[in-house]
């Protein structure tokens, strides 16, 4: 008896197994090439969105900023003529502009709470969003500097006691003062004088070059007496004594007249939130500037 091996069986098993090995790679490929296009394209569109939100988010802060540009400009205007009504000087009367000061206490503050939180700046240039914030930031800013402009100038007593206080700071501004330089001994000490500029006298013709020639008193109606100003001469160590040195009153503000020191505290604040309104008006230029640009953007589609 012959025994014959046929295999042929056991190779058609084989080949079936690998064909469904086969089918099985094919398939799982196709899953995972399927999943990847497929997450690309929900990646992309989810950029796309967050993308377009920003730009919506963009148009709203845009038109926001323009509506509380025409309030701050307003302030801007009321800031203003309070500091110039408390300028004083020659020619002019310091006093208290109390109806802009009730103007700005009045108006409405025109950002919310985290008016700018939860929004989208992915379409904004880094520079705009700092600006964006520091603008939020000073205008709030302002607006508490108004409520304290107003703690100070309501009510009778204290508007009494700042009109006094003007009165005396004007008369202050409306004069100029000096030191004259003195030596007693081996000491050298200096005077404090009311000074004013020489008249010129009739046909005669000042020297080219000198320096302007002063009247000096110690005192309101006291005895005057020429002295030239000193305007950094060489020669102010051999001849100090010919010389008046001006004296800056608005540093000085607090030792010339202590009367005058309340309505001086009430202009300096004034100052303060003059400086901060420019800075704010500055920025704000800029955010129109460039929030137009991402209010220009358009949405971006997919198909």
């Amino acid at each position: 008896m012959t025994l014959v091996i046929d295999d042929s069986a056991v190779k058609d098993d084989e080949i079936g197994r690998q064909a469904r090995s086969r089918n099985f790679i094919l398939v799982g490929m196709g899953i995972l090439v399927g999943a990847a296009v497929g997450f690309g394209i929900g990646s992309t569109g989810a950029t796309r969105d967050q993308y377009n939100m920003a730009v919506a988010d963009g148009k709203d802060i845009y038109a926001k900023i323009q509506e509380v540009s025409k309030v701050l400009d307003s302030a801007k205007g009321h800031v203003k003529k309070a500091v110039d009504t408390s300028q004083g000087g020659a020619g002019k009367k310091a006093s208290v502009d109390y109806k802009s000061i009730e103007a700005l206490v009045a108006m409405e503050r025109p950002f919310g709470a985290a008016e700018f939180s939860r929004r989208r700046y992915l379409a904004f240039p880094t520079a705009v969003v700092d600006d964006l914030f520091e603008y939020y930031n000073n205008v709030n800013l302002l607006w508490d500097k108004f409520t304290g402009l107003g703690a100070k100038t309501a009510g009778k007593t204290k508007r009494e006691a700042l009109d006094k206080s003007a009165a005396a700071a004007d008369n202050l501004m409306a004069k100029q003062y000096g030191l004259v330089i003195f030596k007693t001994g081996d000491l050298f000490g200096a005077g404090m004088v009311l000074m004013k500029p020489k008249p010129p006298e009739p046909g005669v013709e000042p020297e080219e070059g000198a320096p302007p020639m002063m009247l000096v008193a110690s005192r309101e109606g006291g005895r005057e007496v020429e002295r030239a100003l000193y305007m950094g001469q060489e020669d102010f160590g051999e001849k100090y004594g010919n010389y008046v040195i001006p004296v800056n009153k608005q540093r000085s503000m607090g030792l010339l007249g202590i009367s005058a020191n309340l309505f001086g505290g009430l202009r300096g604040d004034l100052m303060e939130v003059q400086g901060i309104m420019t800075r704010t008006t500055e920025i704000q230029g800029r955010l129109i500037k460039e929030l137009g640009k991402v209010a220009a953007l358009k949405e971006q589609k997919f198909f």
